[in-house]
């Protein structure tokens, strides 16, 4: 059963602007600190998001593994590097937690998932109601704290560390243009945008990575991450819907590919799936991720 982590402040905001359109929307901001290092996820549903009957799921392939899916999140985790995991608990409030998934040599070579403990919350923010029609959430959260937070030894599954140079998918940077952003109208294809000019970091053909002073592996995390949205139903942890057309079961998406080293939007709007998943707060509609370097 998933957890619900209630023991860390969040920053709550809501942000209602009388206008449409996803481009339109303003970004959230911090009080004391831009949005570099930072990336948001929106994450839109059909109907009215149901923060105590659902569970959504943004899960991320830092590794360059694959695309995580929703059976996988049963059946062994395949291509999952992290998940933030929103509501599905009691009460009306959703309290974002952090998974982390790793390569657990003591158990056969099997993947093996962590709950983070120590997320700065100065560094997160959730926004329930970001669209002001209550079925769209953003969550910002620093790059950064994806870099191996609970020092597992092997946190790239499937990959294999070398001493080699320094994962680059932290690096700062400003790029030299803005992005064209065209969020996208067809069902089976991403789109993205990205900054023109040089970024701060070039990503490395295939991952590799070192060791700190304490002798463990420094995460060999690529430029490029892969996002998918997902939806559980609490308790039984049923998967309800997915970005991909085949929805709960869905193992045909490409994902949402960000690149880190740059400015970039990129984002799919879905069409009418083959599963319509009965509960519309479980039916996803759009998902963004917006990188900020």
């Amino acid at each position: 059963m998933l957890r619900r982590l209630s023991s860390i402040a969040f920053v709550l905001a809501v942000s209602v602007l009388l206008a449409c359109g996803h481009q339109v929307t303003p970004s959230p901001t911090f009080a004391n600190s831009d949005l570099s290092g930072h990336i948001t996820v929106k994450f839109e549903t059909s109907g009215a998001l149901d923060f105590t009957n659902v569970i959504y799921v943004i899960a991320i392939d830092t590794c360059g593994t694959g695309v995580p899916y929703p059976n996988a999140f049963l059946t062994g985790y395949a291509s999952y590097s992290f998940s933030f995991l929103v509501g599905g608990g009691t009460g009306t409030t959703a309290l974002p937690e952090l998974e982390q998934y790793y390569l657990n040599n003591g158990s056969s070579g099997q993947i093996t998932k962590l709950l983070v403990n120590n997320l700065n919350p100065s560094y997160v923010q959730f926004i329930p109601n970001y669209n002001g029609q209550n079925n769209e959430f953003a969550f910002t959260f620093l790059r950064s704290q994806l870099n191996n937070p609970e020092m597992v030894p092997l946190p790239c599954p499937d990959v294999t560390a070398g001493p080699s140079s320094s994962p680059s998918a932290f690096a700062s940077g400003s790029p030299t243009a803005s992005p064209t952003v065209a969020p996208g109208t067809s069902p089976t294809a991403t789109t993205s945008a990205s900054a023109t000019g040089t970024p701060s970091a070039s990503p490395s053909p295939t991952p590799s990575g070192v060791s700190d002073s304490t002798g463990v592996d420094v995460p060999p995390y690529l430029v490029n991450w892969t996002f998918n949205l997902m939806t559980f139903a609490p308790g039984t942890d049923t998967p309800l819907d997915s970005l991909g057309q085949y929805g709960p079961t869905d193992n045909t998406f490409s994902g949402i590919i960000v690149d880190t080293a740059i400015l970039n939007e990129p984002s799919y709007a879905r069409g009418t799936p083959y599963q319509v998943p009965q509960l519309q707060a479980a039916y996803i509609t759009y998902g963004e991720v917006d990188n900020y370097p």
